[in-house]
């Protein structure tokens, strides 16, 4: 028997009275694991297996099918103000399927494991945007992972582009998702193979600050404005390699959320004055009959 401290992704029904549930642990990655009577009347496990939860879990390996069986489990951190906070559980909701996407089964990712646990930590304690979070996030994920996203070098003749570049020359460099290269416009002419994505430098060069532990840098956005460009960019990298990925743009509470964050350019149309408030400060959400 082995005790693993876990946050739980996903959970379901399994049979009568039981439920399979995937979780991310700090010793053994991603992994799976059945939990009998975990539905029934008298369950004995609460909700320490719910998802967006981090628990603590007594486990057995390869009792059924492979999967381990959970025998034991207290919750650790439940996250209640998440689940209380639409936007803010939607933002944690990237932060599950970014992991259940991007882990293989079974391989360890100890900095990444605290890295997720520190997101949902300050989503939690709702320090900072939430959109701000999630970029932290995202882009330090994508470096432990191998894909950290470059500075404004380009890759052929070194030339670097800086925060004072022109808004009409904003493109100044072309990023290649394949290999993570970099070129400036003019070697990028030179580049005849794979897709180049031209993107301006000032989010190359914000982008790629990856810090090497969960601190209050790793986890805020990066320096200077363009927060709606530099999330954008993080989803077409994301997206290159989790096809089904939906960007964050597609959210309809994005808009408000995004607006929220001190140093973004683009503000949001001036209220009318006639134009219902909402008295919770909440943004937009989808109206679903």
């Amino acid at each position: 028997m082995a005790e693993q401290e876990v946050l739980i992704l996903r959970s379901g029904r399994y049979l009568d009275s039981a439920k399979i549930v995937t979780f991310f642990s700090r010793e053994g990655g991603l992994g799976t694991g059945f939990a009998r009577g975990a539905t029934s009347r008298d369950n004995r496990f609460g909700a320490s297996l719910e998802p967006l939860t981090r628990s603590r879990l007594s486990l057995r390996r390869g009792t059924l099918a492979g999967l381990a069986r959970i025998l034991h489990a207290d919750v650790i951190a439940s996250y209640p103000r998440i689940r209380t906070d639409y936007d803010r559980l939607v933002w944690a909701g990237l932060i599950v399927r970014f992991l259940l996407g991007f882990l293989p089964e079974s391989h360890p990712e100890p900095s990444l494991f605290a890295l997720a646990c520190g997101a949902l930590d300050r989503l939690d304690g709702r320090v900072g945007p939430p959109a701000a979070v999630w970029e932290g996030f995202a882009r330090q994920a994508l470096a432990l992972l191998g894909w950290g996203i470059p500075a404004a070098v380009c890759r052929r003749c070194g030339r670097t582009g800086g925060e004072k570049e022109e808004r009409e020359e904003a493109e100044s460099h072309y990023f290649r998702a394949s290999d993570g290269a970099v070129f400036c416009r003019s070697c990028r002419l030179a580049e005849g193979g794979g897709e180049l994505w031209g993107v301006e430098a000032e989010v190359l060069n914000a982008l790629s600050r990856n810090g090497g532990s969960v601190d209050e840098d790793v986890l805020s956005p990066g320096p200077g404005p363009l927060l709606r460009e530099r999330l954008a960019f993080l989803d077409r990298v994301i997206g290159e390699h989790l096809p089904r990925w939906t960007p964050v743009a597609e959210l309809t509470f994005v808009g408000s959320a995004i607006s929220g964050f001190d140093g973004d350019r683009k503000l949001p149309p001036p209220r009318s004055e006639d134009e219902e408030v909402d008295p919770n400060g909440g943004g937009e959400h989808d109206q679903r009959t």
